[in-house]
């Protein structure tokens, strides 16, 4: 008998599954930390924020994040919000931003990730000499003019379409109605 399942536990296994590119986050952050993370989950080595409140004070010097080592789960939490805040700064969209619950709580542990990826990729714009998770961002580019109104401009748009070389049904013998044959006709 097939098993079923229903929609919520095919996206968490989904979720899951991405959160098995841990290893290339975790050799980044021991990359530019210069130490080893040690052993355990990634999640539970960042559960109380302050590896992640060193990463951005070594890649952002200028941020100055203020941490507290602590077993409270209050001071753990204020950590990894002033990470969040810190990061946020960079212009990292919101919907990349992991909630303090999912990497405290483990709710959501690909999240966490896909932030850190995102971190990598804003870090790296600001300072090449920043690894890189991943892509680079692109580039925005300029949009393309629309046409004024009352402009004459043809029905298509070569920048849409491609150039045509001035070929059409006429100058490429094709009539309606008879039939095309592969080869060109030899009269």
């Amino acid at each position: 008998m097939a098993s079923v399942t229903n929609l919520d536990q095919d996206m968490a296994e989904v979720r899951k599954s991405k959160y098995d590119a841990k290893s290339a986050v975790e050799d980044w952050i021991s990359n530019i930390l210069g130490e080893d993370l040690g052993d355990g989950d990634l999640i539970d080595i960042l559960k109380d924020g302050v590896v992640l409140c060193r990463l951005v004070n070594v890649i952002i010097p200028d941020a100055n994040v203020k941490y507290k080592q602590s077993r409270m789960p209050f001071v753990q939490m204020e950590n990894i919000a002033a990470f969040l805040r810190a990061v946020s700064g960079l212009g990292i969209p919101q919907y990349d931003l992991f909630l303090t619950i999912d990497l405290y709580e483990a709710k959501d542990p690909a999240q966490v990730l896909q932030t850190l990826y995102s971190f990598s990729r804003h870090a790296h714009k600001l300072d090449a000499n920043v690894p890189l998770l991943g892509p680079k961002l692109g580039v925005k580019r300029a949009p393309v003019p629309h046409p004024k109104a009352g402009q004459n401009v043809p029905a298509w748009n070569i920048h849409q379409y491609g150039w045509m070389q001035g070929a059409s049904q006429g100058t490429e013998k094709i009539v309606f109605g008879k039939r095309r044959d592969i080869v060109p006709d030899s009269s």
